[in-house]
């Protein structure tokens, strides 16, 4: 299929699972999945050290390999196997028709060697699919993947995932339960399709007020329509540049928080946070009047009463959208955007996250209206955010080790202003920071006081600069 940057794609193959699917019906998807069904495609890649010679003798053995314990656990995952389809009521289901996930095989002449580290690899757009817009859900896979071996025997795992049935969570399960089913391991979490149990109450109770989303009208067709989209070919205005923070640096971010005038007891999530929240509000040099969201989700997993079981594969994640003034969250101690959040936290009970379904209810229930989410993903204001700090990324092993890196791939259809919390592989709290915004707030946050002093030995930015 020729060379793309480097990344040779030998074939694509449709992967269905091993055994028919014995009931296609139709599942349930809760009103969390109707926000983000139809809309776009999530991207990952995961890294993995150079294996043996081995599998770059005989290529062929290895992408089968793959293939075929795929097609073994989609018997566990028939909904990723299957296609969104609308009903008579026009909410969104999946319907169970065995259509399969795509699977790419790719290499590459590049070497893990080439980069001094490796989450700074430059092909990795190449590493997955580039395009993540959904322009017609009831032909697209759920799932896509590419496989790509390095020249050094290096592999990246690229995932493709419709946000439409699961969550950040539940997509990390699966690809541990794919490199179970591929060592030949039991699966240590079993995948449980009980969106039911997240259905609004009959009739729908809202106690209290909902800060979050907005009841817009409906728009016929994806919803990613109303993304912004870029001249193919021409220079991206973002940047994402991605962080390293030792155990040690993200301690005395929490120190920081704690010892300042706000007082918050906060957990290494609230610190880094606000951290990020206030750094990147002061590198976008935002007027003080302007409202900044820090929008950020929170799962439901464990709020949810009664809490939701293991291995529920849907999704749980609530979108918080939390605002403030950007000039306190500039102009005062990071402890102050702290006790926002903290707040907040503290706030989302579970009856706050049931209102919160019930309050959708009540608007789809009126056939002419959306559900979106309060907050502006393209005005360079607001803070979209998502930690993984606890996910079970580095139990994964496809008999390879564990990843090495795993990263989140940006696009500009996103929108202005995210910053991920990830977990290293060197554990504890050591974190790594995808951040990605604007250029010339980028080079800002280079110089920020604040940032440099928690990044001692961070490289000058034309390092980075393109």
């Amino acid at each position: 299929m020729g060379a793309l940057w480097g990344v040779d794609l030998k074939s694509t193959s449709v992967i269905v699972p091993a055994s028919p699917t014995p009931i296609q019906e139709r599942r349930f998807l809760s009103n969390l999945d109707q926000v983000f069904t139809g809309q776009w495609y999530m991207n990952t890649v995961w890294y993995f050290k150079p294996a043996s010679d081995h599998l770059i003798q005989d290529q062929d053995a290895f992408f089968k390999g793959l293939k075929d314990s795929l097609s073994r656990l989609l018997i566990y995952y028939p909904s990723l196997a299957g296609r969104l389809v609308k009903n008579e009521n026009n909410r969104f289901e999946v319907e169970l028709n065995d259509k399969g996930v795509i699977f790419r095989e790719a290499v590459t002449e590049a070497r893990f060697d080439d980069w001094k580290d490796i989450k700074d690899c430059t092909v990795e757009a190449k590493l997955t699919f580039e395009d993540t817009v959904i322009a017609d859900y009831s032909s697209a896979p759920l799932v896509r993947i590419q496989a790509t071996l390095f020249k050094c025997g290096g592999i990246a795992l690229g995932f493709s995932m419709a946000h439409a049935i699961h969550d950040g969570w539940a997509a990390v399960e699966f690809v541990k339960s794919w490199s179970e089913l591929h060592t030949h391991l039991q699966l240590s979490t079993p995948p449980v399709y009980a969106s039911h149990l997240m259905k609004a109450r009959d009739p729908p109770v809202v106690s209290v007020p909902i800060k979050d989303y907005i009841s817009v009208p409906k728009v016929e067709g994806s919803l990613s329509s109303n993304y912004e989209v870029f001249e193919e070919g021409a220079p991206s205005p973002y940047q994402a540049i991605t962080f390293r923070f030792t155990a040690q640096q993200v301690d005395e971010i929490i120190q920081e928080v704690r010892n300042g005038p706000w007082q918050v007891e906060a957990s290494s999530f609230v610190a880094m946070a606000a951290f990020t929240w206030k750094v990147m509000t002061e590198a976008r040099e935002l007027p003080d009047d302007t409202t900044t969201r820090y929008v950020y989700p929170i799962s439901c997993r464990q709020r949810w009463q009664p809490p939701l079981p293991r291995g529920f594969a849907g999704n749980t994640a609530h979108l918080s959208s939390l605002a403030a003034k950007a000039g306190d969250i500039k102009n005062k101690h990071v402890s102050y955007a702290a006790k926002l959040i903290y707040d907040d936290l503290s706030c989302t009970t579970a009856e706050y996250l049931k209102s919160v379904i019930d309050w959708m209810e009540i608007e789809l229930q009126k056939n002419d209206r959306d559900i979106g989410f309060a907050c502006n993903f393209y005005s360079g204001t607001d803070v979209q955010s998502t930690s993984m700090v606890n996910f079970p990324i580095f139990e994964v092993d496809f008999g390879w080790g564990t990843p090495i890196h795993n990263s989140f791939t940006f696009q500009p259809l996103l929108g202005d202003g995210h910053a991920y919390l990830f977990p290293s592989p060197e554990g504890g709290r050591s974190r790594l920071v995808p951040i990605y915004m604007k250029r010339l707030a980028m080079k800002n946050l280079f110089r920020n006081e604040l940032f440099r002093r928690f990044q001692p030995g961070l490289k000058d930015y034309s390092y980075y600069s393109d």
